[in-house]
């Protein structure tokens, strides 16, 4: 009888599939994906298949699990309503095996289940090359509106930060401790640079290229990811 841990921090949905896959034929545990519950559920119930949530709630991304428990010699299968292609191309780069909706029904589910656990199937792969291929073409649309911005020298970057959180340029420059010409003439580069011709379009333009979001990132997202290469 094979194994299966389901992965899933709502328990009647947990409750719900533990219930229809003993039906058929499958030993069936849950965990909410605490730590302590799945380092438990690894070692005392040793599962075959790990039907993987990835937004766990309090305990987490479920793509931080992946790892080890694929090199656990488990087949990993994400079953999750998260659509998103740069979470999902993550999971791959974990590690997991297939990514499934929860929308499916219940018998594909269970078709598709055996067949990934068998490398068997067909739509997992069709799965994995979509996913990473919407993700690498996101990422080279981002990459497209990021170019602009690496034009700006450090301190550029750091006038159009406050630019963006509100600050007035004489707030600016009593920070940077320079003259507000200085500033005006940080900001006149930063325009021409940009191609805009207002504080209010650059700002509307750092929002909407994603450049504030990628200024917070401590490194670049998309390394290691399957079939793809790091913008």
């Amino acid at each position: 009888m094979t194994r299966v841990l389901i992965v899933e921090d709502h328990r009647i949905v947990a409750e719900g599939l533990t219930l229809g896959l003993e039906s058929e034929g499958y030993d069936v545990r849950f965990s909410d994906g605490s730590p302590a519950a799945m380092a438990a559920a690894c070692e005392e119930f040793d599962p075959e298949i790990v039907l993987l949530d990835l937004n766990l709630g309090d305990h987490g991304s479920g793509v931080d699990l992946i790892p080890a428990l694929v090199a656990g010699g488990r087949t990993v299968i994400v079953l999750t309503g998260i659509a998103a292609e740069d979470t999902l191309a993550e999971a791959y780069a974990a590690g997991a095996h297939a990514v499934i909706d929860k929308t499916v029904p219940f018998p594909q589910l269970v078709d598709e289940m055996a067949a990934v656990h068998k490398g068997e199937s067909v739509f997992a792969e069709q799965r994995r090359h979509e996913v990473v291929r919407a993700y690498r073409l996101s990422m080279e649309e981002r990459a497209r509106r990021l170019e602009p911005f690496s034009r700006l020298t450090p301190r550029e970057e750091e006038v159009l930060t406050m630019l963006v959180e509100g600050f007035r340029a004489t707030d600016i420059a009593e920070a940077f401790y320079v003259s507000l010409s200085t500033v005006r003439s940080h900001i006149k580069s930063i325009l021409a640079k940009l191609g805009v011709g207002s504080q209010l379009a650059v700002v509307s333009m750092a929002l909407k290229s994603g450049w504030v979001e990628r200024r917070r990132e401590p490194s670049s997202r998309g390394d290691g990811l399957p079939g793809t290469e790091a913008p």
